[in-house]
Protein backbone atom coordinates (compact mmCIF):
# COMPACT_ATOMS: atom_id res chain seq x y z
CA UNK A 1 0.00 0.00 0.00
CA UNK A 2 1.32 3.55 -1.29
CA UNK A 3 2.46 6.26 1.79
CA UNK A 4 0.67 8.97 1.30
CA UNK A 5 2.93 11.79 0.25
CA UNK A 6 3.17 14.99 1.97
CA UNK A 7 1.81 17.26 -0.38
CA UNK A 8 -1.40 14.90 -0.19
CA UNK A 9 -1.43 14.85 3.82
CA UNK A 10 -0.91 18.81 4.02
CA UNK A 11 -4.09 19.30 1.37
CA UNK A 12 -6.41 17.20 3.70
CA UNK A 13 -5.04 18.54 6.88
CA UNK A 14 -6.18 22.15 5.17
CA UNK A 15 -9.24 20.69 4.26
CA UNK A 16 -9.73 19.45 7.68
CA UNK A 17 -9.59 23.10 9.34
CA UNK A 18 -12.19 25.13 10.62
CA UNK A 19 -15.50 25.10 12.88
CA UNK A 20 -17.87 22.65 13.50
CA UNK A 21 -21.03 23.05 11.59
CA UNK A 22 -19.59 24.53 8.61
CA UNK A 23 -20.45 24.46 5.32
CA UNK A 24 -18.42 25.14 1.92
CA UNK A 25 -21.60 26.65 0.81
CA UNK A 26 -21.29 30.68 1.45
CA UNK A 27 -25.16 30.91 1.64
CA UNK A 28 -25.20 28.27 3.66
CA UNK A 29 -22.45 28.73 5.83
CA UNK A 30 -24.20 32.78 6.33
CA UNK A 31 -27.22 31.19 7.66
CA UNK A 32 -25.45 28.75 10.31
CA UNK A 33 -23.59 31.76 11.48
CA UNK A 34 -26.78 33.68 11.86
CA UNK A 35 -28.43 30.97 13.84
CA UNK A 36 -25.56 30.53 16.36
CA UNK A 37 -25.53 34.77 16.63
CA UNK A 38 -29.18 34.38 17.35
CA UNK A 39 -28.28 31.66 19.78
CA UNK A 40 -30.59 29.42 18.04
CA UNK A 41 -29.79 25.35 17.53
CA UNK A 42 -28.42 24.06 14.76
CA UNK A 43 -28.54 20.61 15.96
CA UNK A 44 -29.88 19.37 19.47
CA UNK A 45 -29.61 16.73 21.38
CA UNK A 46 -33.42 15.39 21.82
CA UNK A 47 -33.35 14.90 25.38
CA UNK A 48 -32.37 18.51 26.91
CA UNK A 49 -33.26 22.17 26.00
CA UNK A 50 -36.43 23.67 24.94
CA UNK A 51 -38.76 21.93 22.57
CA UNK A 52 -39.80 23.46 19.74
CA UNK A 53 -40.37 22.04 16.13
CA UNK A 54 -37.28 22.21 14.30
CA UNK A 55 -35.78 24.24 16.64
CA UNK A 56 -38.07 27.24 15.04
CA UNK A 57 -38.50 30.09 17.57
CA UNK A 58 -41.92 29.59 19.72
CA UNK A 59 -44.30 31.98 18.54
CA UNK A 60 -48.07 32.91 18.60
CA UNK A 61 -48.41 36.52 17.39
CA UNK A 62 -49.80 36.30 14.40
CA UNK A 63 -48.45 39.26 12.64
CA UNK A 64 -44.77 37.73 13.30
CA UNK A 65 -45.20 34.41 11.53
CA UNK A 66 -45.55 33.02 7.72
CA UNK A 67 -45.50 29.51 8.69
CA UNK A 68 -46.36 27.88 11.59
CA UNK A 69 -45.72 24.60 12.53
CA UNK A 70 -48.98 23.27 15.11
CA UNK A 71 -49.22 20.42 17.40
CA UNK A 72 -53.20 19.21 17.28
CA UNK A 73 -53.33 17.55 20.41
CA UNK A 74 -57.21 15.99 19.17
CA UNK A 75 -58.31 12.26 20.14
CA UNK A 76 -61.31 12.50 20.95
CA UNK A 77 -62.88 9.98 18.04
CA UNK A 78 -59.78 7.65 17.95
CA UNK A 79 -61.94 4.42 17.13
CA UNK A 80 -59.11 1.76 17.86
CA UNK A 81 -55.70 2.95 19.72
CA UNK A 82 -55.22 5.71 22.25
CA UNK A 83 -52.33 7.55 23.02
CA UNK A 84 -52.70 10.21 19.53
CA UNK A 85 -53.01 12.95 21.71
CA UNK A 86 -49.44 12.36 22.30
CA UNK A 87 -48.30 12.50 19.02
CA UNK A 88 -47.47 16.33 18.79
CA UNK A 89 -45.04 15.64 21.63
CA UNK A 90 -43.01 12.87 20.08
CA UNK A 91 -43.16 14.51 16.51
CA UNK A 92 -41.81 17.65 18.56
CA UNK A 93 -39.07 16.00 19.94
CA UNK A 94 -37.54 13.54 17.25
CA UNK A 95 -37.98 17.20 14.75
CA UNK A 96 -35.18 18.31 16.15
CA UNK A 97 -32.61 16.64 14.50
CA UNK A 98 -34.31 17.00 11.32
CA UNK A 99 -33.36 20.35 9.25
CA UNK A 100 -32.46 22.77 9.14
CA UNK A 101 -31.23 22.51 5.52
CA UNK A 102 -32.54 20.49 2.66
CA UNK A 103 -30.12 17.43 2.34
CA UNK A 104 -31.43 17.25 -1.40
CA UNK A 105 -32.36 20.51 -2.56
CA UNK A 106 -29.85 22.27 -0.10
CA UNK A 107 -32.70 24.99 0.43
CA UNK A 108 -33.27 26.17 4.15
CA UNK A 109 -37.20 27.25 4.85
CA UNK A 110 -36.19 29.70 7.56
CA UNK A 111 -34.60 31.90 4.87
CA UNK A 112 -37.52 32.26 2.88
CA UNK A 113 -40.27 32.85 5.50
CA UNK A 114 -40.38 33.73 9.26
CA UNK A 115 -41.07 30.37 10.52
CA UNK A 116 -42.44 29.49 13.99
CA UNK A 117 -43.59 26.61 16.19
CA UNK A 118 -47.12 27.85 17.29
CA UNK A 119 -47.43 25.31 20.51
CA UNK A 120 -50.65 23.07 20.25
CA UNK A 121 -53.98 23.88 20.41
CA UNK A 122 -55.72 23.30 23.73
CA UNK A 123 -59.11 22.24 24.16
CA UNK A 124 -61.21 23.09 26.68
CA UNK A 125 -63.25 20.27 26.50
CA UNK A 126 -61.32 17.83 25.06
CA UNK A 127 -63.91 15.58 25.21
CA UNK A 128 -66.63 16.90 23.43
CA UNK A 129 -66.08 16.18 19.95
CA UNK A 130 -68.10 19.33 18.47
CA UNK A 131 -66.58 21.76 20.31
CA UNK A 132 -62.91 20.35 19.50
CA UNK A 133 -64.13 20.54 15.39
CA UNK A 134 -65.13 24.11 16.02
CA UNK A 135 -61.92 25.46 18.25
CA UNK A 136 -59.48 23.98 15.53
CA UNK A 137 -61.25 25.38 12.48
CA UNK A 138 -61.57 28.85 14.39
CA UNK A 139 -58.00 29.10 14.63
CA UNK A 140 -56.73 27.55 11.09
CA UNK A 141 -59.53 30.30 9.99
CA UNK A 142 -57.23 33.26 11.32
CA UNK A 143 -54.28 31.39 10.15
CA UNK A 144 -55.64 32.14 6.87
CA UNK A 145 -56.94 35.75 7.48
CA UNK A 146 -53.25 36.47 8.29
CA UNK A 147 -51.77 34.33 5.70
CA UNK A 148 -50.27 31.85 6.95
CA UNK A 149 -49.45 28.67 6.13
CA UNK A 150 -49.56 25.78 8.60
CA UNK A 151 -47.70 22.59 9.20
CA UNK A 152 -49.81 20.50 11.54
CA UNK A 153 -48.62 17.31 13.71
CA UNK A 154 -51.58 15.34 15.83
CA UNK A 155 -53.66 13.95 16.80
CA UNK A 156 -56.79 11.68 15.22
CA UNK A 157 -57.39 12.44 11.62
CA UNK A 158 -60.97 13.67 12.27
CA UNK A 159 -58.74 17.08 13.13
CA UNK A 160 -57.89 17.70 9.10
CA UNK A 161 -61.47 18.43 8.72
CA UNK A 162 -61.86 21.51 10.71
CA UNK A 163 -58.15 22.30 9.47
CA UNK A 164 -59.65 22.55 5.75
CA UNK A 165 -62.47 24.39 6.71
CA UNK A 166 -60.65 27.06 8.61
CA UNK A 167 -58.37 26.98 5.28
CA UNK A 168 -61.04 27.08 2.56
CA UNK A 169 -61.98 30.27 1.45
CA UNK A 170 -65.07 29.93 -0.12
CA UNK A 171 -63.40 27.70 -2.92
CA UNK A 172 -62.98 23.72 -2.66
CA UNK A 173 -59.21 23.14 -2.23
CA UNK A 174 -57.47 20.60 -3.47
CA UNK A 175 -55.75 17.89 -1.41
CA UNK A 176 -53.12 15.24 -2.02
CA UNK A 177 -54.36 12.59 0.72
CA UNK A 178 -51.38 9.34 1.77
CA UNK A 179 -53.88 6.58 4.11
CA UNK A 180 -54.97 3.36 4.35
CA UNK A 181 -58.44 4.63 4.37
CA UNK A 182 -60.38 7.22 2.36
CA UNK A 183 -62.43 8.37 5.64
CA UNK A 184 -65.07 8.81 3.55
CA UNK A 185 -67.99 7.17 5.32
CA UNK A 186 -71.43 7.87 5.30
CA UNK A 187 -73.67 8.49 8.45
CA UNK A 188 -72.66 8.68 12.35
CA UNK A 189 -69.51 6.68 13.48
CA UNK A 190 -69.89 6.59 17.36
CA UNK A 191 -72.67 8.95 17.29
CA UNK A 192 -71.55 11.74 15.71
CA UNK A 193 -70.95 13.06 12.18
CA UNK A 194 -67.55 14.07 13.44
CA UNK A 195 -65.06 11.11 13.58
CA UNK A 196 -62.24 9.40 11.79
CA UNK A 197 -64.10 7.64 9.15
CA UNK A 198 -65.73 10.82 7.66
CA UNK A 199 -63.29 12.78 7.69
CA UNK A 200 -63.22 13.98 3.97
CA UNK A 201 -66.71 13.17 3.15
CA UNK A 202 -67.33 16.68 5.71
CA UNK A 203 -64.77 18.63 4.36
CA UNK A 204 -66.35 17.61 0.97
CA UNK A 205 -70.42 18.19 1.85
CA UNK A 206 -69.01 21.36 3.28
CA UNK A 207 -67.12 22.70 0.36
CA UNK A 208 -63.87 22.54 1.99
CA UNK A 209 -62.00 20.69 -0.89
CA UNK A 210 -63.03 19.59 -4.39
CA UNK A 211 -63.55 16.26 -5.10
CA UNK A 212 -62.56 16.22 -8.43
CA UNK A 213 -58.68 17.90 -7.59
CA UNK A 214 -58.16 15.52 -4.60
CA UNK A 215 -55.85 12.08 -4.82
CA UNK A 216 -56.23 9.33 -2.34
CA UNK A 217 -53.22 6.80 -2.49
CA UNK A 218 -52.16 3.18 -0.37
CA UNK A 219 -55.96 2.57 0.24
CA UNK A 220 -56.07 -0.94 1.37
CA UNK A 221 -57.93 -3.31 3.94
CA UNK A 222 -61.25 -4.54 5.26
CA UNK A 223 -63.15 -1.26 5.41
CA UNK A 224 -62.63 -0.50 1.97
CA UNK A 225 -66.19 -1.34 0.55
CA UNK A 226 -67.03 1.96 2.99
CA UNK A 227 -65.18 4.71 0.75
CA UNK A 228 -67.66 4.39 -2.06
CA UNK A 229 -68.44 7.94 -1.76
CA UNK A 230 -64.99 8.86 -3.19
CA UNK A 231 -65.48 7.47 -5.92
CA UNK A 232 -69.00 8.85 -6.72
CA UNK A 233 -68.09 12.23 -6.11
CA UNK A 234 -65.02 12.54 -8.48
CA UNK A 235 -62.11 11.71 -6.04
CA UNK A 236 -59.26 9.47 -7.64
CA UNK A 237 -58.27 6.65 -5.45
CA UNK A 238 -55.30 4.85 -6.08
CA UNK A 239 -55.54 1.37 -3.87
CA UNK A 240 -52.11 -0.47 -3.39
CA UNK A 241 -53.22 -3.26 -5.76
CA UNK A 242 -52.99 -0.03 -8.42
CA UNK A 243 -50.11 1.61 -7.07
CA UNK A 244 -48.08 -1.85 -7.40
CA UNK A 245 -48.71 -1.61 -10.81
CA UNK A 246 -48.53 2.32 -11.86
CA UNK A 247 -45.79 2.97 -8.95
CA UNK A 248 -44.72 6.46 -7.71
CA UNK A 249 -43.85 7.92 -11.46
CA UNK A 250 -47.93 6.71 -12.33
CA UNK A 251 -49.38 8.03 -8.92
CA UNK A 252 -47.68 11.76 -9.44
CA UNK A 253 -48.85 11.52 -12.98
CA UNK A 254 -52.24 10.83 -11.69
CA UNK A 255 -51.81 13.84 -8.64
CA UNK A 256 -50.84 16.02 -12.14
CA UNK A 257 -53.78 15.69 -13.76
CA UNK A 258 -56.19 16.28 -10.91
CA UNK A 259 -53.82 18.95 -8.85
CA UNK A 260 -52.70 21.26 -11.94
CA UNK A 261 -50.92 24.21 -10.81
CA UNK A 262 -53.57 24.81 -8.58
CA UNK A 263 -53.57 25.31 -4.72
CA UNK A 264 -54.09 21.76 -2.61
CA UNK A 265 -53.15 20.63 0.58
CA UNK A 266 -51.48 17.44 1.81
CA UNK A 267 -52.56 14.86 4.37
CA UNK A 268 -50.32 12.31 5.61
CA UNK A 269 -51.97 9.48 8.23
CA UNK A 270 -49.25 7.57 9.22
CA UNK A 271 -51.07 4.29 8.29
CA UNK A 272 -50.98 4.94 4.70
CA UNK A 273 -46.67 3.53 5.99
CA UNK A 274 -46.98 -0.19 5.97
CA UNK A 275 -46.53 -0.98 9.59
CA UNK A 276 -43.32 -2.77 9.04
CA UNK A 277 -41.74 0.78 9.16
CA UNK A 278 -44.21 2.55 10.99
CA UNK A 279 -45.38 0.65 13.76
CA UNK A 280 -46.41 3.30 16.07
CA UNK A 281 -49.78 4.37 14.63
CA UNK A 282 -53.85 4.68 15.70
CA UNK A 283 -54.88 1.86 13.21
CA UNK A 284 -52.41 -0.14 11.53
CA UNK A 285 -52.85 -2.32 7.67
CA UNK A 286 -50.36 -4.02 6.22
CA UNK A 287 -49.50 -4.53 2.86
CA UNK A 288 -48.48 -0.60 2.43
CA UNK A 289 -46.37 1.85 0.96
CA UNK A 290 -42.92 1.98 2.17
CA UNK A 291 -41.17 5.29 3.95
CA UNK A 292 -38.87 5.49 0.44
CA UNK A 293 -42.13 5.56 -1.64
CA UNK A 294 -43.97 8.16 0.49
CA UNK A 295 -40.40 9.88 0.41
CA UNK A 296 -40.51 10.03 -3.19
CA UNK A 297 -44.34 10.77 -3.60
CA UNK A 298 -43.89 13.71 -1.03
CA UNK A 299 -40.51 15.12 -2.96
CA UNK A 300 -42.61 14.73 -6.31
CA UNK A 301 -44.88 17.73 -5.44
CA UNK A 302 -42.26 19.95 -5.06
CA UNK A 303 -43.39 22.93 -7.27
CA UNK A 304 -46.98 22.62 -7.13
CA UNK A 305 -48.80 25.07 -4.47
CA UNK A 306 -48.94 23.35 -1.33
CA UNK A 307 -50.52 25.97 1.29
CA UNK A 308 -50.15 23.64 3.87
CA UNK A 309 -50.14 20.08 5.42
CA UNK A 310 -50.33 17.51 7.78
CA UNK A 311 -49.14 14.03 9.71
CA UNK A 312 -51.79 12.47 11.63
CA UNK A 313 -52.52 9.38 13.96
CA UNK A 314 -48.79 9.42 15.25
CA UNK A 315 -49.14 6.95 18.32
CA UNK A 316 -46.33 6.58 20.65
CA UNK A 317 -47.63 4.04 23.19
CA UNK A 318 -46.83 1.98 20.27
CA UNK A 319 -43.73 3.60 19.18
CA UNK A 320 -41.31 2.64 22.15
CA UNK A 321 -38.16 3.26 20.21
CA UNK A 322 -39.35 6.43 18.51
CA UNK A 323 -38.80 5.12 14.89
CA UNK A 324 -42.25 6.09 14.04
CA UNK A 325 -41.91 10.07 15.53
CA UNK A 326 -38.70 10.43 13.53
CA UNK A 327 -40.05 9.27 10.14
CA UNK A 328 -43.21 11.78 10.70
CA UNK A 329 -40.38 14.45 12.29
CA UNK A 330 -38.07 13.54 8.76
CA UNK A 331 -41.53 13.88 6.37
CA UNK A 332 -42.72 16.86 8.46
CA UNK A 333 -38.95 18.82 7.13
CA UNK A 334 -40.02 17.62 3.65
CA UNK A 335 -43.20 18.86 3.79
CA UNK A 336 -42.08 22.64 5.66
CA UNK A 337 -39.35 23.58 3.06
CA UNK A 338 -42.34 23.02 0.18
CA UNK A 339 -44.51 24.91 2.46
CA UNK A 340 -42.14 27.64 2.66
CA UNK A 341 -41.42 27.75 -0.74
CA UNK A 342 -44.58 28.39 -2.03
CA UNK A 343 -45.44 30.88 0.87
CA UNK A 344 -42.47 32.69 -0.49
CA UNK A 345 -43.32 32.93 -3.93
CA UNK A 346 -47.44 33.55 -3.25
CA UNK A 347 -46.95 36.57 -1.47
CA UNK A 348 -43.20 37.62 -3.05
CA UNK A 349 -41.43 37.99 -0.01
CA UNK A 350 -38.68 36.82 1.66
CA UNK A 351 -38.95 37.38 5.47
CA UNK A 352 -36.24 35.43 7.32
CA UNK A 353 -36.52 33.21 10.47
CA UNK A 354 -35.27 35.53 13.54
CA UNK A 355 -34.51 33.53 17.21
CA UNK A 356 -34.30 36.85 18.31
Amino acid sequence: MAKLSAEKLERIKKAAEGRFLQSSDPDVDSFLQRMKAENADVFSDVFAGEMSFYNAPRRDALAEIDVAVVGVPFEVGAPVRGGTRLGPRSAREWSRVRGPIHDAWNIVPFEMCSVADYGDVTFPNPHDIDSCVERVAKIYGTFRENEIYPLSFGGVHTMTHPILRGLADGEGIGMVHIDAHCDTARGKFQGSIYNDCSVFLNAAVEGAIDPERCVQIGIRGSLTPFWSFSQEVGMRVIGMDEFFEIGVAGALAEIDKAIGDGPFYLTIDTDGIDATFLPGTQLPEPFGLTTREVLLLVRGLRGKEMIGGDLCELCPPYDPHGISANICGALGFEMLCMIAETHAKRFGRQRKTSWR
